[in-house]
Order: structure tokens, then sequence, then C-alpha cells
């Protein structure tokens, strides 16, 4: 196999890994309760959505001769007023995706070895934790090889948790639609789908050629989503209203065997997405703040876990809350640069077409829908 082919192949795994992650595992319990019409309805939303979002994000980047994180990219386009709120929403999506990471990892450890050790979440999420800071610390060169065969694992385990889970679904376990949570999938859905942050890492791996990360883009998304929906069709199917925070819990008594190789899956995948996202805190503080690296670090793998120490370990909330604010405060900003950039004429190769002017308000009222909806909804409580 040619090296250009095998680093096509690690971008797509890079990329599928990243969108791959907590946020499918949280997918499942919010469709149990709004029912399939809100799925629905929210994909056939959310999935050109996102593709578009990824594109621009590529274009950006391709546009730009220097490496940079989204606020550094904002910095250069939308001057510094909206590099720091940018800054700010990443800071709460990754560190929110960090988060979900920690609290994800402790629910699957539990499951796997509570039966043979005992001990609680809170054990198991740290003993990990020191691990994964550890390697964040020394250097996570190889997540592109490891993404690789995370991602064939990936697939791997989710034919097999469908094709043991079939004889388990049951029709009468789908709500169709339940209008008084009609609208909870939508922050964990664009969180779910999301794939920018593993945009710098593909340009690196194929050295900026625009018609490869294109390429990538197209697929990647496309079996993520393709990943994504028929995982939660198939838990809720089997749990129906039954159906846990983490997705796995409620099926394990079903499917244990399955359901084992999946948790051990599921935690191996969460810690290669939890070095990804690390490195990717840590790059923007670097790179776009000037801060030292050993500090960076500090920042990037701690601040998330003394969250966890404070008591947020809701994944449901944490996940809905970083796709609405974190996403949706990105999502205007990618829309902003790139009809800035469309203005200009260049840096558009990746497109196929020039999407429309008009395109631009809908999709920043659909952000901030979402962003007024979550806060709104948290005020109330």
């Amino acid at each position: 196999m040619s090296k250009q082919k095998i680093k096509y192949y690690q971008a797509s795994a890079v990329m599928i890994g990243y969108i791959v992650g907590v946020g499918m595992f949280g997918l499942p319990y919010l469709v149990a309760k709004a029912g399939l019409v809100s799925f629905l309805v929210f994909l056939l939303i959310l999935i050109p959505v996102q593709y578009l979002l990824h594109l621009i994000y590529a274009s950006m980047i391709l546009n730009t001769r220097t490496y940079h994180r989204l606020p550094g990219y904002t910095d250069i386009y939308l001057g510094k007023k909206w590099k720091m709120i940018v800054f700010v929403a990443k800071v709460i999506g990754n560190m929110g995706a960090l988060l979900a990471y920690i609290i994800i990892t402790g629910i699957f450890l539990k499951n796997l070895l509570h039966p043979y050790f005992g001990g609680n979440e809170f054990i198991y999420a740290t003993m990990l934790f020191v691990v994964e800071a550890a390697v964040v610390y020394f250097g996570v060169s190889m997540i592109a090889k490891a993404e690789l065969f995370m991602t064939s694992l990936l697939v791997l385990v989710v034919c097999l948790i469908v094709f043991h889970g079939l004889p388990y679904v049951k029709l009468e376990n789908y709500t169709i639609i339940d209008w008084k949570y009609f609208l909870i999938p939508y922050g964990a859905l664009l969180f779910s789908l999301d794939g920018n942050g593993s945009l710098p890492m593909i340009a690196k791996l194929l050295d900026r050629d625009h018609l490869a990360m294109k390429t990538v883009i197209r697929h990647s998304s496309f079996v993520s989503a393709l990943i994504i929906i028929i995982f939660t069709l198939c838990i809720v199917g089997i749990s129906g209203q039954g159906t846990t925070a983490d997705a796995l819990s409620g099926v394990h008594n079903m499917m244990d065997g399955a359901i084992s190789l999946a948790l051990i899956f599921g935690i191996f995948s969460m810690v290669t997405s939890f070095f990804g996202v690390a490195e990717s805190i840590r790059e923007t503080l670097s790179w776009d703040f000037k801060i030292r690296r050993r500090l960076a670090w500090a920042i990037s793998v701690f601040t998330p876990y003394l969250l966890y120490l404070c008591g947020i370990e809701n994944l449901i909330k944490v996940i809905s809350f970083v796709g609405s604010i974190g996403g949706g405060v990105c999502g205007v900003a990618l829309v902003l640069i790139f009809y800035k950039i469309r203005k200009q004429n260049k840096g558009l190769e990746i497109f196929d077409y020039k999407p429309p002017l008009y395109l631009k308000w809908p999709l920043i009222f659909l952000f901030l829908m979402g962003i007024c909806y979550t806060l709104w909804g948290y005020l109330l409580k």
C-alpha cells in the first residue's frame, strides 16, 4: 500500500474516531425520551449542517499559511473580540468533552471490573485519568496510528452489537414522538456529529491537499453518521424507556459477552479521544495564546478533572450543554468567517459549489436558538 493511501486511511480514522465518541453513547437515552420523529428531524438538519461546517473549517485551514486552532483563525478573520468569545466556547466544548470522557470511562470500567474487584465509578475514573494525563504530558504522536486501529474495532464492535442485539429489538420499545422532550436531542446530536477538532491534524497528515481533505471529510462524515444512527436505533430498540445514560449498562444483562467487549472497546475509544481533545486544548493555549507547554498541559488535563471532583457527573447534561453552547457559538463564528472568505473568493477549492449567501442567516438563527433553548432550560431549573 502506498504511503499516500496509508495517510488517507489514517486521516479518515482520526476524523471518524474524533466524531464517534462519548456523544454517541448519550444519544440513545435522549432518543428514547424524545422519539424517532425528533431524531429523524434533527438528523436531516444537523448532518448537512455539520458537513458544511467541516468544509468551512477545512477551507479556513487551507486559506491560512500558519497552523492555528479555531480561536487563532478567528483572530485572523474576525478580530480579537471574537477570538475571546470563540476561545471561551472552545474551552466549554473541549473541557466538557474531556469531563464526559472521564465520567463515561468511570461508568464503563465499573461495569466491567466491579464484579471482580469492587470499587466505585470515581475510583476507576481517577485511575484511568492519571494514565491519560501522563500520556498527554509525554506526547501523543501515536494518535493517528492508534485511531486507525481503534476505528476498525469500532466498526466491528457496532456490527457485533447490532448482530447480537437484533433478536432483542422490539417495535414497541420505540417512542414515535413526545412533544415534551422533542428538542432535547439537539445539543447531544450537534456534539456527536462534530469533527472539526480533528481537521488541523488531518491537514498535517495530508500535507494540505484540498482534494484529499474533501474526500476524507465526505467519507468520514457519512460513515460516522451511519455508525451513530445504527447504534442509537439498536440500543433504543432493545431497552426502550429503560435506556441508560451511557447506553450499554441497560443492555448488559441481555448481551453479556457482546456488551463486555463493547465496554472494553468503549474504554479504549474514549481514552484515544481524550488524548486528541486534550492535545487540541494544549495546542490552542500554546499556538494561539503562547502559553508554555507544561502549563498548557496542566490546564488542559486537570480542569475537567477538577469539575468532576466538584460533582459534575451527569453525562447527558454535560454533552447537551457542550453541544448547544460550545458548538453553537463556534458554529456562528465559522459561518461568519466563511462568508468573509467567500467575499474574498479564495480558499474555496474544497467546495463543489459555493453555498448561497442567504444560507448565512438560517444557520446563525439555528445555532442561536439552540443556545437560547439550552440556557433557558438551565435557568428554569
